[in-house]
């Protein structure tokens, strides 16, 4: 299964990919990864060499641009995290929070952390506006799109998850019956 998860920055993409990943055997990718690449070429490049080399993939980021289209056109799911902007807030300022408190970091280290969190509440605020119009553009693909509004909702996630591989093997065991009768 292909599966592309986005939302906004703290709502915990990370973390269900971690979980599927996990609990699925599929392997995730990260998009910030590849942030650090700077020439989108590049990194356009590299993202696709990466996904085609996988039969299977659940891909987490918020970006939604160019170098990230084949994530959307290639997944069978969307999940969108659309939980309340306060809880995503919340999650960024805690990490934040713990980041700073973190004697390992430098003074600067730090600062950059604080500087981040307010970037990323500025960056939440813009994503909710853009939301709208990026779940319209979702619906237009082929795939799935389902949206959870909670981490309670994660439970549909997994049944349909579970659905999936019950439908899968036995599709598998029909063809192998059906090989027997041949």
């Amino acid at each position: 299964m292909k599966i592309r998860i986005i939302g906004y920055a703290g709502s915990g993409k990370t973390s269900l990919t971690i979980k599927l990943q996990e609990k699925y055997l599929i392997q995730g990718i990260s998009l910030d990864d590849f942030l650090k690449i700077k020439d989108k070429n590049q990194r356009f490049t590299l993202l696709n060499s990466r996904l085609s080399s996988l039969d299977a993939w659940i891909v987490e980021g918020v970006q939604v641009s160019s170098w990230t289209k084949q994530t959307f056109d290639e997944a069978q799911l969307i999940v969108i995290l659309d939980y309340p902007i306060f809880i995503t807030q919340y999650r960024v300022f805690k990490r934040t929070v713990s980041q700073v408190f973190d004697k390992s970091r430098s003074f600067e280290q730090k600062k950059k952390v604080i500087k981040r969190m307010f970037k990323l509440f500025k960056w939440n605020h813009r994503f909710r506006k853009r939301l709208p119009s990026i779940k319209t553009n979702l619906y237009n693909q082929t795939s799935r799109v389902m949206i959870l509004e909670s981490p309670k909702d994660e439970k549909r996630l997994h049944q349909y998850m579970k659905n999936q591989q019950r439908m899968k093997k036995h599709a598998e065991n029909r063809k192998h019956r059906m090989r027997g009768t041949q």
